[in-house]
């Protein structure tokens, strides 16, 4: 299986597999902490990704601290931002650094751990985004992300310690004034913040990862409200994941040549414990692991997603009540007179992660594969999301060398939950416009759930270019053979519809890549295939009866007939373009030749009024009437002056 992430040129700078990184180094100052050190081999001025991370000052630090256990989170946002802009000149993402840059420019602030963990349960706490406590508490989030995102692009993950910061189920001790409703967790070596949203942080709250990502996937289903922050804190946390991928795949494969190991036998022990690997871990049991990891991706708020991924906050999704914030009067703040107004009050509630899931807006169910549930706008953002996870995954399963979970079952997983889903979302998962996989990866999965759907008349792709298939590829004779000419193995309209927009993503992946050539039998494929599957919906329909009961029965295949009729449109039309450009490239290579055809005495390209010589041997064979002196088309045979004067010379020579 490839590697699924997406390719190189379109992953951020920072995620970019330029970046070249080497073990820890010993910081000459205590406040310095240089995870990496990136260098580049052979190179005199080493590219440098990511900034050293340097601890903040101690008495900032405290600052901080308090002011983020006293809910005054933007005063603590200012600091720690100001903090970092001032610490270094920043450059730009991806330039290179050279050795003129004085070493202390190249650090950059960074709280530690439990800070970063704190500040990402900012990004989505209900108090701060669908229920502020204050109004002006909407605003937290986003400059909480804002920061998160800088300190990833700028120090990033494996220098911010993120693998610390963003760890589930924190190891916890009993507070020292003996209060047994508090507590004292363990985050990269630091104490957990106090305060609510330091006891309630999504990483105690939500146990493990996949299923706080399990709850924000169906809240793009049932709660869009909720949906438009665990969004943006999803896209953060897999930005997280990619990023600490790449980066510790550069320092396992970098350290590894540099000890003078072989190609293709790295054991990939920093990637091991990447920050996806410890979420893995979690999970116990391979096969287990493997099921809970597919629900995860295809959660959609139905059935067993919704009682298996339940709140992280109870009543999260409840909105701030009008009612409330009209009666609540509010309080000035005097801080000499001790009048705090609202910032020390503590009347949210917490009930347990046990507690009865809220109930959802109502939404239509689907009851059987026939029944198309309506996208939801939320919905189709997160597909983008789920195939990054998706990618992730078997990125990470794919370099190590006993991974968690099964490259090939991963995949084989993922298909056959592909192939089950009702067309609507079918169609929304497999269009290769918005993919977030990679060119060879989505033909893979495109390739393996089209083969469930071909009839065992249908030949076989290895029978036709084994090479390549083994390679899970796909190729114009593998397509032409193999799958266009075939219609779906049932008669049911569903299958037949998703056999042709497989078949249509398929045509135009591989025309994108252009390795290869479409044959001229493609257009006879394409046209076969679209009439066997039109055939084939009609012994459906000649089965069934179009009255019960004397009323009319409404067709449950509707949908999926149009879906199809459409389908087929467009795979024509591939064909017109695909023929249109290889109709071009032909003229193209005949242009030249015509080109460089001069004619005439004067030896030019053709134009104008031109005449022939009827001369068969005639060096020129045309003649521009001006070059020539001719005003009007010659009647009767016509030979140039250079073969007149030479037929006239050869009859002198005849009478001699």
């Amino acid at each position: 299986m490839p590697p699924p992430l997406l390719d190189p040129a379109t992953s951020s700078p920072l995620s970019s597999p330029d970046s070249f990184i080497t073990a820890e180094a010993s910081p000459p100052n205590p406040l310095d902490i240089t995870v990496t050190d990136i260098d580049a081999p052979d190179n005199d001025a080493p590219r440098r990704e990511y900034y050293s991370a340097r601890q903040l000052p101690p008495e900032l630090k405290q600052h901080c601290q308090i002011y983020l256990e006293e809910n005054l989170h933007i005063l603590a946002l200012r600091v720690l931002g100001r903090l970092q802009s001032s610490s270094s000149a920043l450059l730009p993402p991806g330039t290179r650094w050279t050795p003129r840059r004085q070493e202390s420019s190249d650090h950059v602030y960074c709280p530690a751990p439990n800070v970063l963990a704190f500040l990402s349960t900012l990004t989505v706490h209900p108090d701060l985004t669908t229920r502020p406590r204050e109004d002006h508490w909407s605003d937290v989030s986003s400059a909480a992300l804002d920061y998160l995102r800088n300190i990833l692009n700028t120090v990033g993950p494996v220098n911010a310690r993120l693998h610390e910061a963003f760890r589930f189920g924190q190891a916890t001790r009993r507070s020292p004034s003996g209060d047994s409703d508090d507590f004292v967790a363990d985050v990269g070596g630091e104490a957990q913040l106090y305060g609510r949203y330091g006891k309630h942080g999504v990483w105690r709250r939500g146990h493990d990862f996949f299923n706080v990502v399990g709850w924000a996937l169906n809240c793009s289903v049932l709660y869009p409200n909720r949906w438009e922050y665990w969004r943006q804190w999803l896209d953060f946390m897999l930005e997280v994941i990619e990023k600490d991928l790449d980066e510790r795949k550069e320092m396992d494969e970098q350290g590894h040549f540099r000890a003078g190991g072989e190609e293709g036998e790295c054991k990939y022990s920093s990637l091991s414990t990447s920050i996806l690997a410890g979420y893995l871990n979690q999970r116990n049991g391979r096969t287990g692991g493997l099921k809970w990891v597919i629900k995860v991706i295809f959660a959609d708020g139905q059935g067993s997603a919704s009682s298996l991924f339940q709140e992280i906050w109870d009543k999260e999704h409840k909105g701030r009540s009008r009612n409330k914030a009209f009666k609540k009067r509010k309080r000035k703040i005097n801080i000499e007179k001790g009048d705090f107004g609202e910032l020390l009050d503590d009347d949210s509630v917490y009930s347990s992660q046990n507690s009865e899931p809220p109930t959802p807006q109502k939404r239509k169910t689907y009851s059987n594969r026939n029944e198309s549930p309506a996208l939801e706008a939320s919905y189709v953002e997160s597909i983008a999301l789920r195939q990054r996870l998706f990618a992730a995954l078997s990125y990470l399963c794919h370099f190590l060398p006993a991974p968690p979970i099964d490259l090939p079952d991963l995949y084989e997983s993922y298909e056959t939950q592909i192939r089950s889903l009702p067309l609507s979302l079918f169609t929304a998962f497999i269009d290769s416009t918005t993919s977030s996989l990679r060119l060879d990866s989505q033909i893979s999965v495109l390739q393996d759930v089209l083969i469930h759907f071909m009839p065992s008349s249908a030949v076989n792709p290895s029978k036709v270019d084994r090479e390549i298939y083994d390679a899970n590829g796909t190729s114009p004779a593998i397509l032409e053979r193999c799958f266009l000419p075939y219609a779906a193995n049932t008669i049911a309209t569903e299958d037949n519809a998703k056999v042709s927009v497989l078949l249509e993503e398929l045509v135009k992946l591989v025309w994108m890549e252009g390795t290869a050539q479409f044959s001229d039998g493609f257009y006879d494929a394409v046209a076969k295939g679209i009439k066997a599957r039109e055939a084939k919906i009609k012994k459906k329909v000649a089965g069934t009866r179009g009255k019960r009961n004397g009323y009319a029965q409404e067709d449950p295949d509707t949908e999926a007939r149009t879906v199809l009729q459409e389908s087929s449109s467009r795979l024509r039309q591939l064909v017109e373009l695909i023929s249109e450009e290889a109709s071009g490239e032909d003229a193209e290579t005949d242009e030249p030749e015509k080109a460089d055809k001069t004619y005439c005495l004067c030896r030019q390209i053709e134009h104008g009024d031109m005449v022939a010589c009827d001369n068969p041997n005639c060096s020129y064979g045309w003649f521009h009437w001006k070059c020539i002196g001719l005003k009007s088309e010659p009647k009767g045979r016509w030979l140039c002056p250079q073969c007149r004067q030479h037929e006239s010379d050869e009859m002198d020579e005849g009478m001699l």
